[in-house]
């Protein structure tokens, strides 16, 4: 094919020298049998744009290639009439490799083999899995190209004798071809066209002559068929070219032919310049529900994992159908660990040539495991482990001489079995016992901990801990008020359990509040208030301070319900502290008598020293307002604002160079330091429960986060304290959601692999005392952390890349237990095998969480995190053309991988989020809030964070009252096309309900009464949450909405925007990131700017940059 010329006069207007363009998921072969077929093909009835089809190949095909050629501009014949998008096909080449689009008069097409056999009326099939076989024909052949179209609407009439009208060859010479051996560049699906005599040009082009329009078609002295073509834009003809003469170039959209290059008019105006079709881009919802549709089975997901370890479904596979089965057979569940790639290198220098990330994403405990439906078996087993590398026993470990050996299959080094785990092997050298330990034989599972596993060798002989510490301030009011009702029941029916110890007992509890001072409460006698004014020299005020759930449930609701009236309204204060009081709560607990276990008959007595035996636990605070009680030096923990006049001078630094110094955490490392302490000397979390009073109101959460992002929990939730819905509906259900899935307390993490290949770094919420070993205080469900491999030395050919991933922890029972995940990958020599065998969701994952970690430290700014977002995007889909495409693509081929054909989306999103970009509209602590949740973010949550869930709210029929929801691209054209009467879009961070009003879809007063009470839109109060309305659509909206929010394991405040009628749809709409991203302007009332590019210019834009790589 020859390079298809694209000229970028500037950056400016780089991305309009690419017309529409309409993707198919066809083979060439296939393209071509439908072209010249004689079957009767059905008009479409809708408009060119409109009845694109955008499906794409299946798993055997890794690679989509994207043509764009640039739009040869024209006056229009017709002013009325819309212009029409360039159309792409697609062919099957090299191997695996599946390409999207080629230009029809740069290539030529083998021709149609005998067209007898098909029926009448029945449709060649639109998708081609197998591509047809080649014919062999003679360069002097010349394939008749796809006509031009014209503008006019009525059949049209071409003279058969017409200069520019090219003969086909006859069907005899058709049937006879079939028969010819095919060339050598024809096998495995694979076609090299003769060039045509015709050189590429980029010059403009002026209509037809009018001789030439309203003439028929003709071929071989018969009618032509129906076309492709013709198919998508019914009622328009398209022009041929005289025989003899060399094809030329087709430029769809545009309503002539090609003269002479002399004879080209003037350059039209550029805002007469289309652009592609945006729906003829790759779709992230057209992806999901292929992979959906690929792993179900009656309704039904199941899916098992295998050795080596293969590209597992997508997160919104497993997370979004309702039955899913996810078998454990020798490699950790996608569940606890994703990878980068599937098949990795035998060498860095060939990763280094795909530039593809080699990384994991571990997630050592998962949501499912809360209600029970996912369990890691506990095996009785006493810890076995290679003499060398210290692996643990796992499936990969090979028993050899009769079973009293076993080489490590991490290191290779050879271990003596002990005479407690010794077993006989089977002629296969399997154990006898393999299936009844579950270390030998799945990929997760636990050990019990040995003294040796412990702090000081002491096994864990106290019981864990949750703390709850209020705020008593005029801010805090109505939080107590919601508290003092409710935190009993939660205290009663949500506290963590243990199932691998359905008996154990539940964590203590303890109470305490704050404003300038500290009151601590015994409970046990009443209530009673321990306070400590010097807030600089905290001590333990009394030894009883955690107490038994179960046996003072009374007490506790008691004291709870006496809590709004502690102090009198007239005495609450206006100032607060914040961090004195963790570590008042800490020491207390480090000195409690009651929180050791009660020695069992026949167990060894412990002798109980606080100061070798720490306490475990997690400690939840429930924040308003900014700490600034006190002076800087005498008061620890004290800040204050990031601006000098008004939080406007610091919000105006967002996006600049200079934004580190309102984003990086206070200078003083006081937070960070007792983060750490937490760790180290007390193995207790922090969790912060935050109620801004007001909209805008600044509590520096970028400083105080490092409580959550050290210690690991990663849990900070932020409600507005005015807001009532916020309190009672969210905060309860995010409360008990966060203590339901504290798993693990006092936790060590540390990733084991294969020789020749090491961990390096890693990003998420831990503590890294050393480099190795990972340290969090209290890992949450979902908690992941994302683990970075290089290459130390070559891999051995023959055998698999080991990881293994070993969590020490304290359970909820208190159990000293260690968590093994192993995965293993195959190696491979190909550069095609490692992007055939990519997850395109984890490369992002990683991609995106290194950015903001190196955005949040100030090691980079904001423009600098997105220049290398694309430079390693374009430096990935470069490597691919490089080494992968087919040989002789043009360089006006956007060519992308099979597997990572959504980067680019992605990278669209990532350029938008607030963690990254924000905006205008974002407060300092918006942004900070979003940089710690992406974080820590797993890939079910950066999925949505790069590419919002957008659902469409409709009907049945419109006689049906039954509602439905369907996922749709996120561009705002969707909304104005489609007949949904409502819209839901989810982003993780915000949810917004979206209501038509320029145009009323059929059964919409209906759903507005229904969900609203009230008939007509402007009716509807949006600021207050859902009514309490009996009704189907009611019902529908709630249990989506509770659907969404056991997906995100936490809830989202939800909007409603009335289109055209309230403000915050600026914000609604900077998230449809298909589109060039709006935000409104600080300052200037309504105004808005746009900012961020769209979709389809990013693809021009990398597009540029790979050809200019290559070149």
């Amino acid at each position: 094919m020859y390079p298809i010329s694209a000229n970028y006069s500037s950056k400016a207007n780089a991305f309009q020298q690419y017309p529409n363009a309409a993707v198919t998921s066809q083979p060439r072969a296939a393209f071509a049998n439908n072209y010249y077929s004689n079957a009767s093909q059905q008009h479409l009835s809708s408009n060119a744009n409109a009845s694109v089809n955008n499906h794409y190949p299946d798993q055997a095909n890794d690679q989509s290639l994207y043509s764009w050629q640039q739009q040869q501009q024209q006056p229009p014949v017709n002013a009325s009439t819309p212009p029409h998008s360039q159309q792409m096909q697609s062919q099957s080449s090299y191997g695996d490799q599946q390409s999207f689009g080629s230009h029809y008069g740069a290539q030529q097409m083998p021709p149609r083999s005998v067209l007898q056999q098909q029926q009448p009326q029945q449709q060649q099939p639109f998708l081609q899995h197998q591509p047809l076989a080649g014919q062999q024909f003679q360069y002097s052949q010349q394939m008749q190209p796809p006509p031009r179209p014209t503008l006019n609407a009525a059949p049209q009439q071409v003279d058969q004798h017409a200069p520019n009208q090219q003969h086909f060859p006859s069907q005899t010479s058709l049937q006879q071809s079939v028969n010819k051996p095919q060339l050598p560049s024809q096998i495995a699906g694979q076609y090299k066209y003769p060039p045509t005599s015709q050189p590429l040009t980029d010059q403009k082009m002026p209509p037809l002559s009018e001789q030439y329009l309203n003439q028929p078609q003709q071929f071989a002295g018969q009618q032509m068929p129906p076309t492709r073509f013709n198919e998508r834009y019914p009622g328009q003809q398209m022009p041929h070219q005289s025989a003899g003469m060399p094809p030329q170039q087709p430029y769809y959209g545009s309503a002539g032919g090609m003269p002479p290059a002399s004879s080209l008019p003037s350059q039209p105006p550029v805002q007469q310049q289309q652009r592609l079709d945006p729906d003829a881009m790759p779709s992230v919802v057209q992806v999901i529900e292929d992979d959906k549709a690929k792993f179900a089975c009656e309704g039904n997901l199941i899916y098992a994992t295998t050795i080596p370890a293969s590209v597992p479904p997508m997160v919104t596979t497993l997370a979004g159908s309702e039955n899913v089965t996810v078998e454990d057979h020798g490699c950790a569940r996608p569940n606890h660990i994703r990878s980068t790639i599937y098949q990795v290198p035998i060498t860095e220098d060939i990763l280094k040539m795909t530039c593809v990330p080699l990384n994991i994403v571990v997630k050592p405990f998962d949501e499912d495991e809360i209600d029970g439906n996912l369990m890691i078996p506990v095996t009785q087993s006493e810890i076995i482990r290679c003499n060398r590398c210290k692996a643990y026993m796992s499936p990969f470990m090979r028993f050899i001489d009769g079973g009293r050996r076993f080489q490590c299959g991490l290191c290779r080094h050879i271990t003596e079995v002990s005479t407690s785990y010794f077993a006989h092997l089977d002629h296969t050298g399997q154990r006898l016992d393999k299936f009844e330990r579950p270390e030998l034989y799945l990929g997760s599972y636990e050990f019990k901990a040995t003294s040796e596993f412990c702090r000081n060798s002491i096994l864990n002989c106290r019981r864990p801990h949750i703390i709850f510490a209020f705020e008593m301030t005029v801010n805090s009011k109505p939080v107590i008020q919601h508290i003092s009702k409710n935190l009993s029941e939660i205290i009663r029916s949500y506290l963590p359990t243990d199932s691998a110890n359905p008996g154990s007992p539940p964590p203590l509890v303890g109470f305490m509040t704050y404003d300038s001072k500290i009151q601590m409460y015994d409970i046990v006698n009443n209530g009673h208030a321990h306070i400590i004014c010097d807030i600089s020299s905290i001590f333990s005020p009394f030894t009883s301070f955690l107490v038994d759930p179960i046996e003072y449930i009374e007490q506790i609701e008691s004291f709870l319900m006496s809590l709004p009236s502690l102090v009198p309204e007239s005495e609450l204060e206006t100032e607060t502290i914040l961090g004195p009081v963790i570590e008042a709560a800490l020491k207390t607990c480090q000195f409690d008598n009651s929180n050791w276990f009660a020695e069992q008959p026949g167990s060894e007595s412990v002798q109980k020293d606080p100061t070798k035996v720490i306490p475990v636990g997690k400690v939840y605070l429930f924040h308003c307002t900014l700490p600034t009680y006190g002076q800087d030096g005498s008061t620890p923990g004290r800040l204050k604002p990031r601006w000098t006049t008004s939080p406007d001078d610091a919000r105006h630094l967002l996006k600049t160079d200079k934004e580190k110094n309102v984003l990086t955490p206070e200078t003083s490392k006081y937070y960070n330091d007792l983060a750490q302490r937490c760790v180290s000397d007390y193995g207790s979390g922090v969790e912060l429960f935050l109620f801004p009073p007001a909209v805008g109101s600044f509590l520096d959460i970028a400083t105080i986060s490092e409580l959550v992002r050290l210690t690991g929990t990663g849990g900070i939730y932020i409600y507005s304290a005015g807001s009532n819905w916020d309190i009672s509906g969210r905060f309860t259900t995010d409360l008990k959601q966060s203590l339901k899935s504290s798993f693990a307390f006092d936790a060590i993490m540390k990733v084991r692999t294969s020789t020749g290949i090491r961990p390096i770094e890693y990003t998420g919420n831990f503590y890294a005392r050393t480099p190795s070993d990972l340290e969090c205080a209290s890992i949450n469900a979902g908690n992941s952390i994302v683990v970075e491999l290089r290459y130390d030395d070559k891999l051995p050919e023959d055998d698999f890349l080991i990881i293994q991933v070993a969590t020490l922890y304290t359970s909820v029972s208190g159990d000293r237990r260690v968590r093994i995940h192993n995965i293993a990958f195959a190696v491979c020599q190909q550069v095609a095998d490692v992007f055939r065998n990519a997850c395109c969701d984890t490369v992002m994952n990683s991609l995106l969480r290194k950015g903001v970690a190196s955005l949040r430290i100030g090691e980079k700014t904001v423009q600098q995190v997105k220049e290398s977002l694309i430079s390693r995007t374009v430096s990935i889909l470069a490597a691919y053309r490089r080494h992968c495409a087919q040989p002789g693509s043009s360089l006006g081929q956007l060519i992308l991988p099979e597997a990572l054909k959504l980067l680019p989306m992605y990278i669209t999103g990532a350029l938008k989020c607030d963690a990254i970009d924000g905006g205008p509209e974002l407060t300092l602590d918006s942004k900070a809030y979003a940089q710690i949740r992406t974080l820590g973010a797993g890939i079910g949550l950066s999925q949505v964070i790069l590419y919002p869930k957008l659902l469409r709210i409709e009907y049945d029929t419109d006689e049906s009252d039954t509602l439905r929801a369907i996922q749709i691209r996120c561009a705002a054209h969707r909304l104005d096309n489609d007949t949904g009467v409502a819209y839901l879009l989810e982003n993780g961070f915000f949810m917004f309900l979206y209501i038509p009003t320029m145009r009323i879809p059929t059964n919409q007063n209906l759903f507005l009464k229904n969900l609203f009470g009230v008939e007509n839109v402007q009716h509807i109060n949006v600021d207050s949450e859902l009514p309490e309305v009996f009704t189907s659509e009611s019902r529908f909206i709630r249990e989506l909405i509770e659907k969404i929010a056991r997906e995100r394991n936490r809830t989202t405040k939800l909007t409603i925007v009335r289109q055209g009628m309230d403000k915050v749809e600026i914000v609604f709409k900077s998230f449809l990131y298909e589109d060039q991203k709006v935000v409104s302007a600080v300052g200037k009332g309504d105004s808005a700017k746009y900012d961020a590019p769209n979709y389809v210019d990013l693809l021009c834009h990398l597009h540029k940059e790979i050809r200019a790589q290559l070149n």
